[in-house]
């Protein structure tokens, strides 16, 4: 009776820490979470939907900036339209990515910008992300067998600046959830001979 009350105390615990894990905490690095309506799109992706969107975020091509026996380097850019309001943003930092459910590393952004109320602008420098040696494998292997024209991205960039409204300035981060198609930077370098 004792071990199956204590196993059943420890499975509650387990689960309850796993619903948990889930949640964002109300600051990130002295930043209060705000949840805004952000849309990301691929360099591929021609739709105008604005809706009711804060922001749109347009990727731009990946292009191979580095191969190395650490993996492989890409650099991503991206042009960002604000909706409803004006800011600047301090830096960015990326959680979970993966390309094709592999695991990437993207350096934290810490080029600052700022950006205006309805209007578009070019992030300032790309933002790099590395595929490991073994990940980089098995893309390869993944290439080999067989070929996509696009990749799945998968993760959530943080971004955190100081936001403008109504007069106001806040600092703030904002999770945005990312989900999408890119051209499969890959086989322009299989095109080109490596």
């Amino acid at each position: 009776m004792k071990i199956t009350v204590s196993i059943a105390t420890v499975m509650l615990l387990a689960i309850s820490q796993f619903s948990f894990a889930q949640a964002l905490p109300s600051k990130i690095r002295g930043y209060k979470v705000y949840k805004a309506d952000v849309t990301v799109r691929g360099s591929a992706d021609k739709s105008s939907e604005n809706g009711k969107n804060q922001a749109l975020v347009t990727l731009g091509k990946p292009e191979i900036a580095d191969i190395a026996l650490s993996g492989i380097t890409l650099e991503i850019g991206a042009e960002v339209a604000a909706m409803d309001q004006s800011g600047r943003v301090d830096f960015l930092t990326f959680n979970d990515f993966r390309l094709n459910g592999l695991a990437v590393d993207i350096e934290e952004y810490p080029h600052e910008f700022a950006f205006k109320k309805g209007d578009s602008i070019l992030l300032p420098n790309p933002a790099r992300l590395t595929i490991g040696t073994i990940n980089m494998a098995r893309a390869a292997r993944r290439e080999l067998i067989e070929s996509k024209k696009e990749w799945q991205v998968t993760g959530t960039v943080f971004v955190f600046g100081k936001f403008k409204k109504f007069g106001f300035s806040f600092k703030r981060v904002v999770p945005v959830k990312i989900n999408l198609t890119i051209d499969n930077p890959l086989q322009s370098l299989i095109k080109s001979g490596g």
